[in-house]
């Protein structure tokens, strides 16, 4: 029974990595045809989005977080100099220009670095709020553990004494003898 489970989910994630495998060729396709048809806007995105990919393939969690927050960022430091190129001639020289621009290349990466720095300070309170949380969980379960002693005595926290047959020993009476051997 837990063979054929366990063959079920094998096809499973064998089906879904057909799913995926079989649009990425397609999608990479319509990407490099997207960028030689818009090949201005593409190389500021190549350049701009930098950090975003740096950060795709640093982060090591399942859901990429942070990759996702550079990301946002990054794409958002990179608009305002996108809008500037598709408002005028989007020329390849105008998109040269822009990023031969100092001023540029620092908004769009300082916007990536706002993403690195808003990913650290949520990072922090998630794990203050779990600390916190785990603290009050702590304390409940200690007053539990202390309302249980007062009613079933100390009998319940397992840190009594045991004789050699795992009985309780009372701690006023005197060690019983050891016994005889014959």
């Amino acid at each position: 029974m837990a063979k054929a489970k366990k063959v079920v989910k094998k096809a499973k994630k064998g089906k879904k990595k057909q799913k995926q495998s079989k649009f990425l060729p397609l999608f990479l396709l319509m990407l490099i045809v997207m960028s030689m048809m818009f090949m201005s806007t593409a190389l500021i995105f190549f350049i701009g989005l930098l950090p975003m990919f740096v950060a795709f393939f640093v982060d090591r969690s399942k859901k990429k977080t942070k990759a996702i927050t550079v990301g946002a960022m990054n794409i958002a430091g990179c608009a305002p100099f996108i809008m500037e190129l598709w408002q005028g001639d989007p020329s390849m020289e105008k998109a040269v220009s822009i990023i031969a621009d100092p001023m540029a290349i620092i908004v769009i990466y300082s916007a990536a670095g706002i993403g690195y720095i808003i990913d650290w300070a949520m990072s922090l309170l998630v794990a203050s709020v779990l600390y916190q949380r785990g603290a009050s969980r702590k304390k409940a379960i200690e007053e539990r553990q202390k309302e249980l002693i007062e009613r079933w005595g100390e009998e319940v926290t397992g840190q009594i004494p045991l004789d050699h047959e795992g009985f309780p020993v009372d701690p006023e009476s005197p060690a019983p003898a050891a016994p005889a051997k014959s």
